[in-house]
């Protein structure tokens, strides 16, 4: 709900001029990634590993619950101070925390988990793995700034480098535990080792995109197409694994929309990557924002979260009532508006062609559906909700 209200304050700032003379926009942008990455998805991942492979018993019980507890101060501090300081000492100081927080976690749940799949725990492990591997980019970014300044590549790579290892890395290789997990941890997958091996070397190789972006090296993007290469014929190796579950309508059931609504984004989340291949499209794409902020809530909002609502609502977290409903729908809307609202303005922003006029304001009418979907999901929440 912070995240979708600093969201919404965002647009509303390119409809209301007046509002950017009582906030800095900058800061509020930070507040809401750093609550949206690390207050909505992370906590979200949390709980859903602690349900599914936490040891089940009184003193780990307390050191999770304790855990989120001071996680969740971490994240209420970033919320406190990113909008009215940016990066300053308290914020950076409770982002510390969080990290350190996420340490613990880790390092915990390496070495303390119940899974007896081999395939699936080596999945876990490796979740865990690119979340430590992510956070090297923060860490760097101390010295970035002291050696070459907030404006140099290297400053860039640093924070490029943590989001890439915590999206591609990190989050999608905790959802892809969780899924094969629920769907397949009863038996043996084919080919899983052929699949591992293409996965962790097309996450790697995508971050060529980044790297020829800010360095401007030719070639780097050609590692990105093998990188996407790679991506694509990871997912046909486990089409047979996952086609035999297809079939089976009965294995979504309840809250099956939102599972929908995450097969096509990542249908969609496929095809834009392949189109970035192409050096010359994935040169111009730099430069439009609208399809780069696009293409991160495709991922956050359209895959991630859909995924997490889906779990909840099997794992009977959230009821499936009126108001679950009301606020999916409200949800559903504006993430399709928006998604389509911002497809169009980088298309204007390359052609200069006008498609749709007043986007800003559409932008932001749309995006009121945000937080309406949260209040009625909210109100919807089962209220006996343990870890």
């Amino acid at each position: 709900m912070l995240a979708a209200c600093f969201g919404l304050l965002l647009r509303a700032a390119f409809v209301y001029p007046s509002i950017n003379e009582s906030i800095t926009y900058l800061y509020i942008l930070h507040a809401h990634s750093h609550i949206a990455l690390l207050g909505w998805l992370y906590m979200l991942v949390y709980v859903l590993f602690v349900h599914f492979f936490g040891i089940k018993n009184d003193k780990e019980n307390r050191f999770y619950v304790r855990l989120f507890w001071v996680t969740e101060a971490a994240v209420l501090g970033m919320a406190l101070t990113f909008p009215f300081q940016g990066y300053a000492a308290a914020s950076i100081t409770f982002s510390t925390l969080h990290i350190i927080c996420s340490y613990l976690f880790g390092y915990h749940l390496w070495k303390n988990n119940r899974l007896v799949n081999k395939q699936i725990r080596l999945l876990l492990k490796t979740a865990l793995a690119f979340m430590f591997i992510s956070t090297l980019g923060v860490w760097f970014l101390g010295p970035a700034v002291g050696m070459m300044g907030k404006t140099s590549a290297f400053y860039q790579i640093c924070i490029q480098f943590f989001l890439h290892f915590q999206f591609n890395g990190w989050f999608f290789t905790a959802f892809l535990t969780l899924i094969f997990n629920w769907f397949l941890s009863s038996k043996r997958i084919k080919y899983f080792g052929l699949f591992y091996g293409l996965w962790i070397l097309s996450v790697v190789l995508t971050f060529g995109l980044i790297l020829a972006w800010y360095l401007d090296i030719a070639q780097f993007y050609w590692v990105n197409a093998g990188g996407v290469t790679l991506q694509l014929l990871a997912f046909a190796v486990l089409s047979k694994n996952f086609w035999d579950v297809l079939k089976k309508r009965t294995e979504f059931g309840h809250g099956y929309i939102w599972m929908l609504l995450a097969l096509c984004c990542f249908v969609f989340r496929i095809l834009m990557q392949m189109i970035t291949a192409s050096e010359v499209f994935a040169a111009q794409t730099q430069v439009v924002r609208s399809w780069i902020i696009g293409f991160i809530h495709l991922n956050m909002l359209g895959i991630l979260t859909g995924l997490g609502f889906w779990f909840m609502i099997k794992l009977q977290k959230i009821r499936l009532n009126f108001n679950i409903k009301t606020g999916a729908f409200f949800l559903l809307t504006a993430f399709i508006a928006t998604e389509i609202i911002l497809f169009l303005q980088g298309i204007k922003m390359l052609t200069g062609k006008v498609i749709l006029e007043n986007d800003f304001g559409l932008l932001f009418l749309f995006s009121i559906g945000f937080p309406v979907g949260i209040l009625f999901t909210l109100n919807s929440l089962n209220k006996k909700i343990r870890l």
